[in-house]
């Protein structure tokens, strides 16, 4: 193996595919599921130390602003010319009030309207419905003439190519085929915006158009049609109302004529004909019969009164007091005659003796006058007698005869009952015959009424707007720059951080000003004699260069979705350098991620006395481990630590023992941590060691750590053993002095 002079870089030619290599039993599925935990670990535990260095990003942003300043340019431009070319729309908006559009006069109940129910949420959602139907749209369409706008209609510009292919291929519907309304209706309704003011009963109509003043006339043709649709479709509601009571007026007729002729033939058929006052021949008759009983009892009872009086008048002869005695003409008489021979005698008594013959003669003649009053007063008094007689049979006959009346009007009862019945039955029907000939009525007048109030009205007419709703050119082009502009800065933090500069601190720019810039680097010449001494300066100066190199190296094996796989070994196991693997390591955690894997259980550098871990084991004893990973008894997320100084992961050796039977099962682990990290440094024994040569040849650069002496014995055997083993094709001698005093690397806050 040809080597640089000195502390150089060893080259030789690797086997072809030489950067495909992976470990035969290395399967892809398994490696996979093990990159998904350890994605799983650094962005669990492990990456919690990874911080976000903003400065370096702004900095990065700053040197690549034109990236940002282009696109946002791009985009002003873009959208200055959409703005300046698209066509302005212009938007009119029209108010409808949702209320109840009847009134005391038109309400047929003339109930009070403040007592009628006002429209809910549910009512204004059905108004907004009926704006948005397809019925309001084909009558707006052609009212307002857009058969032939080229704005809506579209074959008014006729069938371009493309159009015509896609209808042939059957991806489109061929406009011919269909109506000019519906032809329209697509854009129509694009162009249509409806909906309810929150807080109220108002509905907003909107309507775009190119045509300011067509716009505001369809807002307007579209709320009127509304009304007229709401004043159609109640008229309408009217004569179907009409058309149901017609049938149901003429039934109800039927009906109730039959039902007043069963009352009027039971009424014939049982006697209960109707009398004055709407009382039945069987109670007026019995009326009639109380009345002339009282009328009989009252004359029977005057009768015996007056008899009885007479009688008594007589007896006391005072005849002529008797008024029916005094009346009578034949009784008047008589009494003038006594009248006048009493005053006779009276006269003649002043000269004559009562035994005077004319005396007795004239008193003869009183004595008989007096006698015919009796008679008359005793002809008067039977007579009442017989009346009062009289009476007292017509009481009887009254009597029975109202008892015959009565079980007549006790058996007429029943039929009366029935035939209550019936008329209730007809008096019913009669009176839903009249409630509904009089809704039958008003169902007509409000049919054939040439308007009929709907329950929405216009509030806010639609007038032309002055300045177009679309596009808003200032707030079109701000947006599009900020959005451009945006996009470009997330483009460019996105490429920041998956490419791991956002997480890198200034290490590596450190380490490059700590080298001697004027040093240039080794070219590939013979080995030097190993008899030749140096000088310290000389020596320093020389290994800083070999690490740059090898740093170098190790840049150029990176690629995307590969990390480059550093060997570190020493010559012999007596001269491992743990410390100068661990400097190693931080010099490249600040290139990008890096995890050290340490594989050397003789003298391991994950160990407290050469690096501090931010976590430990189960009770902070020792670090779980590759021997664990291996042995399935830990996971990712449970071997990989962090390192406290740095950005550096590592992984531990661990407590279990690794085998021969592990190395195919090492190969897989690592081909899982370089899918995730940038650079992968392996801490790994002496060229003796098993594992040494079998990770060897899959590594693309090996950097033995020596003490000084590149030209020793064991470094010339270390080299033999790695070509042996077909090792990799750059071979780095870098001095451990040259690492262990820069290890202290600290990382940013």
């Amino acid at each position: 193996m040809p080597l640089s002079g000195g502390m150089g870089t060893a080259s030789r030619s690797g086997p072809p595919g030489r950067r495909d290599r992976r470990h035969p039993a290395c399967d892809r599925g398994s490696a996979m599921s093990m990159r998904s935990e350890l994605d799983y670990d650094r962005t669990g535990r492990a990456a919690v130390g990874r911080e976000l260095d903003l400065v370096g990003l702004g900095r990065a942003i700053s040197r690549r602003r034109w990236w940002l300043i282009v696109p946002a340019l791009v985009c002003f431009v873009g959208a200055v010319l959409f703005v300046s070319t698209v066509p302005p729309r212009y938007t009119a908006e029209a108010k409808v009030l949702v209320e109840n559009g009847e009134n005391y006069f038109t309400r047929p109940d003339r109930t009070d309207p403040l007592s009628a129910t006002l429209p809910d949420d549910e009512t204004v959602q059905s108004q907004i419905q009926l704006v948005q139907s397809r019925d309001i749209a084909r009558a707006a369409v052609r009212r307002l003439d857009l058969k032939g706008n080229v704005e809506f209609d579209p074959l008014a510009r006729g069938l371009d190519v493309v159009s015509r292919l896609t209808i042939l291929l059957g991806l489109a519907r061929d406009p011919t085929t269909v109506s000019p309304e519906d032809r329209i209706l697509a854009n129509y309704f694009d162009r249509l915006t409806v909906y309810s003011v929150p807080k109220s009963r108002v509905i907003a109509i909107e309507f775009s158009a190119a045509d300011p003043d067509l716009a505001a006339r369809a807002a307007n043709t579209i709320a009127e049609l509304v009304i007229e649709a709401q004043s159609a479709a109640k008229r309408d509601s009217a004569r179907q109302a009409a058309s149901s009571l017609a049938s149901l007026v003429t039934d109800l007729r039927t009906r109730v004529a039959e039902a007043e002729g069963k009352a009027d033939a039971y009424r014939t058929q049982s006697g209960l004909l109707q009398g004055a006052n709407n009382a039945t021949i069987t109670n007026q008759q019995l009326g009639d019969l109380n009345t002339q009983l009282a009328q009989a009892r009252t004359s029977q009872a005057d009768a015996q009164a007056k008899a009885k009086i007479i009688k008594a008048m007589i007896a006391q002869n005072r005849v002529g007091e008797i008024p029916d005695v005094a009346n009578n003409e034949f009784i008047r008489r008589i009494s003038e005659q006594r009248s006048t021979l009493k005053a006779e005698i009276a006269l003649q008594s002043r000269t004559l003796l009562p035994g005077h013959p004319h005396m007795q003669e004239l008193n003869a003649q009183l004595a008989d006058v007096d006698a015919q009053l009796r008679l008359a007063g005793d002809k008067m008094a039977r007579t009442l007698e017989n009346d009062g007689h009289i009476a007292a049979a017509r009481v009887d006959n009254l009597l029975a005869a109202l008892d015959v009346q009565k079980k007549t009007v006790g058996t007429a009862g029943v039929d009366q009952v029935h035939l209550n019945t019936l008329e209730t039955q007809a008096r019913l029907l009669k009176d839903q015959l009249e409630f509904n000939t009089q809704k039958y009525q008003e169902a007509v007048a409000r049919e054939n009424a040439a308007s009929t109030p709907a329950d929405v009205r216009v509030i806010s007419r639609a007038m032309a707007p002055q300045l177009p709703s679309f596009p808003k050119k200032v707030p079109t082009i701000a947006i599009a720059t900020i959005a451009g502009l945006v996009l470009a800065l997330g483009i460019l933090v996105a490429q920041e951080l998956l490419s791991g500069r956002a997480f890198a601190a200034s290490d590596a720019e450190a380490a490059a000003v700590a080298a001697p810039d004027a040093l240039p680097l080794p070219v590939a010449t013979p080995m030097p004699a190993p008899a030749r001494a140096m000088s310290e300066a000389a020596l320093a100066a020389e290994g800083e260069a070999s690490l740059l190199a090898t740093l170098d190296a190790l840049r150029d094996c990176r690629v995307q979705n590969h990390a480059a796989r550093a060997l570190v070994l020493p010559p012999s196991p007596r001269a491992a350098a743990p410390a100068a693997v661990i400097g190693l390591a931080r010099r490249l955690s600040g290139e990008g991620r890096t995890i050290l894997v340490d594989l050397n259980r003789a003298s391991p550098a994950v160990e407290p006395r050469h690096l501090a871990l931010d976590s430990y084991g189960p009770g902070d004893g020792e670090p779980m481990g590759l021997g664990e990973l291996l042995a399935g008894h830990a996971s990712f997320a449970e071997v990989i630590h962090r390192d406290s100084q740095s950005r550096l992961h590592v992984v531990p050796v661990g407590q279990d023992p690794i085998d021969g039977s592990a190395l195919d099962t090492i190969g897989l682990v690592l081909d899982a941590l370089g899918e995730t990290y940038d650079y992968l440094v392996l801490h790994a024994p002496a060229p003796t060691d098993p594992v040494t040569l079998r990770l060897a040849p899959e590594a693309d650069a090996v950097v033995i750590v020596h003490a000084g002496d590149s030209a020793s014995a064991e470094i010339a055997a270390a080299r033999d053993m790695l070509a042996r083993a077909d090792g990799p094709a750059a071979v780095h001698l870098v001095p451990a002095s040259v690492l262990a005093p820069r290890s202290a690397v600290r990382r940013a806050a």
